[in-house]
């Protein structure tokens, strides 16, 4: 019992923690090495081990953008690679249920996304730019991704995990970002 409330105690210190922006997180957009125009295309390579992968790209504000995410290789969160259906990861995660600990929860950098759910975020407008996969529309024609950027800055991704916790992630994805217009 007294391991139990021990674990309970130094998880509610990480969740209070987590609420702030890390050191490693800028707090100032850089200018992006490239900002996609109309009818362009670039493609990212993605590894879910990175806990703020700077795609080095530009959105501008209001402008519409598609996402084609081609999972390359098994997502896996530490020992966790099935979602609460029994199915392989994929870019929506897995609900909180398939933790072994439903406290730990609380430590998920978005509470209202899944674990493992793919991340959106632009530095400029952190608070109104922090989006999930299952957020966003998606065409089944396609296999599109649809989404309009918040403000102007560079497009960060993520798994929706917890600080500290990316290096026990596997996987890896090729994800084809065009702007529409």
């Amino acid at each position: 019992m007294k391991k139990l409330k021990a674990l309970v105690a130094v998880l509610a210190t990480i969740s209070l923690t987590s609420c702030a922006v890390p050191s490693w997180v800028s707090l100032v957009d850089a200018q992006p090495n490239e900002v996609l125009m109309p009818g362009e295309t670039t493609t990212l390579q993605f590894f879910t081990n990175s806990p703020n992968f700077d795609t080095e790209v530009g959105l501008q504000a209001s402008a519409q953008y598609k996402l084609k995410i081609n999972l390359l290789s098994n997502w896996v969160d530490s020992t966790v690679g099935k979602n609460e259906k029994r199915q392989s990861l994929d870019q929506y995660g897995f609900a909180d249920s398939v933790m072994p600990l439903p406290a730990v929860s609380l430590l998920k950098r978005s509470r209202e996304h899944n674990w493992f759910e793919l991340m959106l975020l632009q530095a400029n407008c952190k608070r109104s730019s922090l989006i999930g996969i299952s957020d966003l529309t998606f065409d089944e024609a396609s296999g599109n991704y649809n989404f309009v950027a918040t403000c102007d800055g560079k497009l960060t991704l993520f798994v929706n995990d917890s600080y500290g916790f990316y290096g026990n992630n596997s996987g890896f994805a090729s994800i084809s970002l065009s702007r529409v217009k």
